[in-house]
């Protein structure tokens, strides 16, 4: 790094990168950015997105000092930008830094083009400096060197004197190194580039990918700096290391390298979760499902999902919705389309669900999908829509009769026992109507009960009934049934009775209800007609073979509604009719008033019919005559009138009329009561306003929730939607249906007034027709504005029968082994908005090797379905089958008949081949084992056919013969498995034998149908086979010395008992010893208790005091074929150790001689334990000692042991011992 000097510029090169860079992540944004950072003391920059090249100036370069003999000089004197023929002269600073005077002389420089004064000595004081000039004159364009000696006491120094040319030159830091970064995933850095040159300097810089630097190419002016900016894009995770160049100067000959280093990691995130409920399925391994359970219409329910990082870098993810649903129809949304989960933190991601469609199960998938190629993560949204459910006390309010000129009132109940809110309204105008329900309109919250006040206040003495339909917001709508009688004093008609309506909906059903009361007497008494069981009239049935009376049908309250004889469609033919049934008299401003608009009544029945009016007295629309009579099958003309009130203002009403059969306005007029026919209410829609031209409507003030799209339904059905429009304005509101709308399209109601803070729930429907999506546009218009007009889009599609099918209609089978079988996934899925139902049909001669599972089943919209192939051949050779799929509408009645079908052919293909299992090493031995130890091995198998196998393993020892119902001394971690093709599998075999014995076993396999988990033949696969020993422990020969020394081996292998414990040793162990390797210290005793099975004399013999020892050498061998440990104990080696307070303050007599020989050492044994391998010998020292000590007879108990040392392991095996006891 340079240093500085007295220049005047703001920034130094040691803010730029002249060392090893490392870059530190900053994150900026959905992106990663990096800001630079040197080891050195250099400043960091701040993290930014600039692509443009950034310069600066840096500050002017320092003269670099150095400190000799306590001068302080400069390193180097340089000349730049000098003339030719023009003397430059630069002084050289001397500086004293000590405390005494010193000398200094110096020589001029060798060459002619530097010079100095005339060399004198030089006395410089402490602390003082002198400048001793140096004049550079050039006599031709080159470089020139040359040095200025100086001498003191200490010695000679020099000053190094240079002039050089004007040059390019740019220097960057040698090397970059890069955050970590994830796959797919972008990091940056900065450096650094200086132009330490004296011209401009243009660069170019040339990357390997996946680096690159901005800017490619700039031009830096002398002392400016660039910040260069490297981005990294790895495609592949791995160390990454290039070398980036940049090119400059003269032709771009010159160039500076900077090595790039950057590791690249692929990114993790785990998926889960969070709060999770019953029925979600968060298990690792399977399809993630994500369940909002049921939702209300209209409303938002949030759940959310945890992102985790377990990855050492940051992981950017996208969440993606399938693409093939339409944007209208999706009910899941995530806000989150992207987004970036640092190192080991946790993201949560809210995914909304707001149903838009009445009782229906919604789907859909979302895919989490990392940067990179980390496997994406498909999440399953499931949620149910619900709506309110509303429903009345009663469906019919009987007023019986009144008189003329009072009222009557009735109540009931309306509940809603849904916990959503529900908007409704009664498609009634009870202000000019003779029945009015209180309240018209309203809501009601979830759980909740509301009372209804119906009133009923008749103008004409007649027969009155209407059917008022209620309708609800996403709901069907619900009819009430007002019925009453009016009397005056001289006209008493029959009294209607909800029994009656009864019969009238049979006898429309039947076609009766166009013939009046007296003429269906009149067929009664003749026998024309009959009775039914009920009570209504029958045509009389002549054979039993004719179908049965027609009965009224089960409606759906929609039907009923828009198909109730106001349109070109209706159920049942109407009796009367009126045309038109809406009016608009458009503007009618005063004092001129408007026409009168004509009306045709038609009468389609054979008797004579009354129509009476309701009129309210302030009303400005009535229709003249108010009462009138039509003759049979004839018609007659009326007069619609409008005569506003007041200026500038809106008029809609609905004016309400009954036609009844003229002879039951008498009840003496009736014979049978079941004659009795209710009225008809015939209903117009009227509106105006007596706005003036040119002056501008209030303007409405209104929210309409309309939905985007029409239900699904099944082919020929009609599809209904509702719309609630809400007046948010303090003044009245008009709406009508503009005569540009759609024509396949209805609404009802088509026009209305609202008043402040009202709402209405209007209903539409559609036949939808074709498979691609068709727009229905209807127009309201507001306040009777032609400005104020509402557009309202509506789609709609005939639900196609169709299913999308995976890998083009094929399914293709592994090679299968004959008497096996294989498995093969299939998914297909439903884009329609319908449950579908599908079966598989596979022909009979195909069943014994082709079977699905499900063959059968229901699949939901936009739901992917996977099913099970399974394929069994029966021999070896290639199938092909073809199997049929009968795709219908699902949800129609037990044991009927789809009217439509569709149709897929799926081609599967496999190929039965034989193959068998072989074992890696067809002899297995376990060699030589310790009894009851315990030792593993692996049984390789080997799969080299190319079908996968299904395989069971059956273990049977041949010798020695097992005993019945006992374990075996050989066990196989796992029997059961599957072998993919050419691969191999290992199998644990743990080995534990019990008895010195001769082990074998065979190790056969059969192979299992993965079909019916039937094994078939046995086929044997290995041989296993092991010995089962004990250590044994022999002693070969005996010899003696000192003392000892004359006795003969003969005689001495007798005092030793050495035959007796050579055959011991030869033995089993018993029981006791096979519980420890050696015997522990196991008593608190001076003469430990002995429990060994044999017991013997080791015989010294005797000698004088004082006679040299009798020393006598045991030569052991290992005569078993594991390795053994040995070991003599002594009573204190069996001894439990005790604290002083705790020992015995008495000993008898022979714990006190016991005790003597002990201490007095008078018995030794040399060495006392030791190790040997199979055929290994070892020679062991048994002394006797004949001092004072021991001048009478002496004995000491002692334990001789001998146990197995494992072999083949690091660990030493408890089990095995044998002990004898030796005095």
């Amino acid at each position: 790094m340079r240093t500085r000097d007295s220049g005047d510029c703001t920034m130094n090169s040691g803010s730029c990168l002249s060392a090893s860079t490392v870059a530190f992540p900053t994150v900026t944004g959905s992106s990663m950015a990096m800001s630079a950072y040197s080891s050195s003391n250099a400043s960091a920059f701040p993290a930014s997105s600039l692509d443009t090249q950034l310069c600066f100036p840096k500050k002017q370069d320092k003269v670099k000092k150095r400190v000799i003999w306590d001068i302080e000089v400069a390193e180097e004197l340089q000349w730049k930008g000098w003339v030719l023929g023009k003397e430059i002269t630069k002084n050289l600073v001397l500086k004293n830094l000590s405390l005494k005077i010193q000398k200094i002389k110096y020589r001029p420089p060798k060459t002619k083009f530097f010079f100095t004064v005339v060399p004198q000595p030089i006395f410089l004081s402490p602390g003082l400096t002198l400048s001793l000039p140096v004049i550079f004159r050039p006599l031709e364009k080159k470089e020139y060197v040359d040095q200025l000696w100086l001498e003191k006491a200490e010695g000679m120094f020099c000053v190094d004197l240079r002039a050089t040319l004007p040059c390019h030159k740019l220097i960057c830091p040698p090397s970059l190194q890069l955050p970590m970064c994830a796959m797919g995933d972008m990091a940056e850095a900065w450096f650094c580039l200086e132009n330490v040159g004296d011209l401009p300097t243009f660069f170019t810089w040339e990357s390997p990918s996946p680096f690159q630097m901005l800017p490619t190419t700039g031009l830096l002016e002398p002392g400016q700096a660039c910040r260069i900016k490297v981005t990294f894009q790895p495609p592949m995770a791995v160390i990454y290391e290039a070398q980036a160049t940049c090119w400059y100067g003269e032709g771009s000959k010159q160039k500076s390298g900077i090595q790039l280093q950057a590791v690249a990691k692929c990114a993790q995130l785990l998926v889960s979760i969070k709060q999770r409920r019953p029925e979600d399925q968060d298990a690792e391994g399977f399809q993630k499902v994500l369940h909002f359970g049921t939702v209300a219409v209209g409303c938002t329910a949030e759940r959310q999902i945890k992102l985790y990082n377990p990855s050492a870098v940051s992981a950017p993810f996208r969440i993606e919705v399938a693409p093939d649903v339409l944007v209208k129809d999706q009910a899941f949304s995530c806000p989150t389309a992207h987004g970036i989960v640092p190192p080991g933190e946790k993201k949560f991601v809210s995914v909304f669900f707001r149903p838009e469609t009445l009782d229906v199960r919604t789907m859909d998938y979302l895919s989490i999908v990392p940067s990179g190629c980390a496997s994406q993560t498909l999440l399953k949204v499931v949620g149910f829509s619900r709506g309110p459910h509303l429903s009345l006390q009663h469906h019919c309010v009987d007023f019986s009769w009144v008189n003329l000129g009072t009222r009557s009132e009735q109540c009931l109940w309306m509940e809603n026992k849904s916990d959503c809110r529900a908007y409704f309204h009664f498609d009634i105008d009870c202000q000019e109507s003779v029945f009015s329900i209180r309240p018209a309109f309203g809501t009601l919250v979830g759980k909740a009960r509301m009372t209804l006040c119906c009133v009923f206040q008749p103008t004409q003495p007649i027969i009155y009934w209407r059917r008022v339909a209620c309708l609800i917001h996403h709901q069907d709508p619900l009819f009430l049934d007002l019925i009453g009688t009016c009397h005056s004093e001289s006209t008493k008609p029959a009294i209607l009775r909800p029994q009656h309506l009864t019969w009238y909906r049979t006898h429309l059903a039947r076609g009766l209800t166009l013939y009046p009361p007296d003429i269906l007497g009149i067929m009664l008494r003749e026998r024309k007609l009959e009775q039914d069981k009920n009570g209504a009239l029958m045509i009389p049935i002549e054979d039993s073979e004719d179908l049965p009376a027609p009965q009224y049908p089960l409606i759906p309250s929609m039907t009923e509604y828009f198909f109730d004889g106001t349109n070109d469609v209706a159920i049942f033919p109407p009796a009367i009719s009126i045309e038109p049934v809406e009016v608009d008299f458009g503007a009618c401003p005063r004092p001129q008033d408007p026409s009168p608009v004509p009306l045709c009544l038609m009468n389609h029945t054979n008797g004579k019919i009354t129509v009476a009016w309701t009129r309210r007295a302030d009303c400005p629309f009535w229709v003249t005559p108010n009462t009138c009579d039509v003759p049979p099958l004839k018609s007659t003309a009326l007069r619609l009138h409008f005569k506003p009130p007041h200026p500038n203002g809106l008029y809609a009403v609905e004016l309400e009329a009954f036609a009844v059969y003229k002879v039951l306005r008498s009840y003496n007029n009736i014979e049978e009561d079941c004659t009795v026919c209710p009225s008809w209410c015939l209903t117009l829609q009227v509106r105006g306003h007596s706005y003036c031209p040119g002056l501008e409507h209030h303007i409405p003030q209104y929210t309409l929730d309309a939905p985007k799209l029409f239900p699904a339904v099944s082919p020929s059905e009609p599809s209904y939607r509702s719309l609630l429009l809400v007046n948010k304005g303090s003044m009245l509101l008009t709406y009508s249906l503009a005569p540009k709308s759609s024509l396949d399209i209805s609404l009802r109601p088509r026009s209305g007034l609202l008043g402040p803070g009202a709402h209405k729930v209007l209903l539409t429907y559609t036949y939808p027709q074709g498979s691609s999506w068709k727009q229905h546009v209807f127009y309201l218009q507001f306040n009777s504005c032609p400005q104020y007009l509402k557009e309202v889009t509506i789609q709609s599609r005939e639900e196609p029968l169709q299913l999308k099918l995976d890998t083009c209609k094929s399914v293709f089978f592994k090679p299968t082994w004959v008497g096996c079988s294989s498995t093969s996934l299939f998914t297909f899925r439903n884009p329609s908005r319908l449950p579908l139902e599908f079966e598989w049909r596979v022909s009979q001669q195909h069943r014994k090797m082709l079977a699905v599972q499900p063959a059968r089943g229901i699949i939901q919209p936009n739901e992917s379905f996977t099913l099970t192939w399974t394929f069994s051949p029966l021999e070896e050779t290639k199938y092909l089958f073809r199997v049929g799929m009968w795709v219908w509408e699902a949800g129609l009645p037990p044991n009927t008949k789809p009217s439509a079908t569709t149709h897929y052919m799926l081609r599967l293909v496999g190929m039965g081949i034989t193959s068998s299992l072989s074992a890696q090493e067809k002899e297995l031995d376990f060699g030589n084992m310790l009894v009851n130890g315990k030792q593993t091995r692996m049984l390789v198998l080997l799969n080299d056919g190319n079908c996968t196998l299904h395989y069971r393993l059956f273990l049977e020892q041949s010798d020695p013969k097992a005993v019945e119902n006992g374990p075996l001394a050989l066990q196989l971690d796992r029997t059961e498995g599957s072998m993919p093709p050419r691969s191999q599998d290992a199998i644990c075999l743990t080995a534990c034998p019990k008895h010195r014995s001769q082990y074998s076993w065979i190790i056969s396999y059969a192979l299992v149908s993965h079909r019916d988990n039937k094994a078939g033949e046995k086929q044997e696969l290995c041989h296993v086979s092991l010995t089962a020993v004990y250590p044994l422990l022999s002693i070969l020969d005996i010899c003696s010395m000192g003392s000892a020394e004359g006795i003969t081996r003969k005689h001495l292998w007798h005092l030793f008992s050495l035959d007796l414990l050579n055959s011991y040793l030869e033995r089993d162990p018993t029981p006791w010893e096979l519980t420890y390797k050696v015997p522990t210290r196991h008593s608190t005793s001076q003469i430990p208790p002995v429990f060994t099975a044999l017991k013997l004399n080791f015989n010294f013999g005797a000698a004088p005091i004082d006679a040299p020892p009798s020393v006598v050498l045991l030569a052991l061998k290992n005569s078993g074929m594991v390795p053994l440990d040995w070991a003599f104990l002594f009573p204190s080696d069996q001894q439990i150790d005790l604290e002083l307070w705790a020992e015995k303050a008495e000993f008898d007599c022979t714990e006190l001689h016991q005790m003597r020989v002990q201490d007095n050492c008078i018995f030794s044994i040399s060495p006392k334990a030791g190790s040997l391998s199979p055929g290994q010998e070892q020679m062991v020292e048994l002394k006797y000692r004949f001092n004072k000590s021991s001048w009478t007879v002496s004995s000491l108990p002692a334990i001789c042991s001998s146990a197995l040392i494992a072999s083949r392991c690091s660990s030493r095996c408890p089990m095995a011992g044998r002990f004898c006891s030796i005095s």
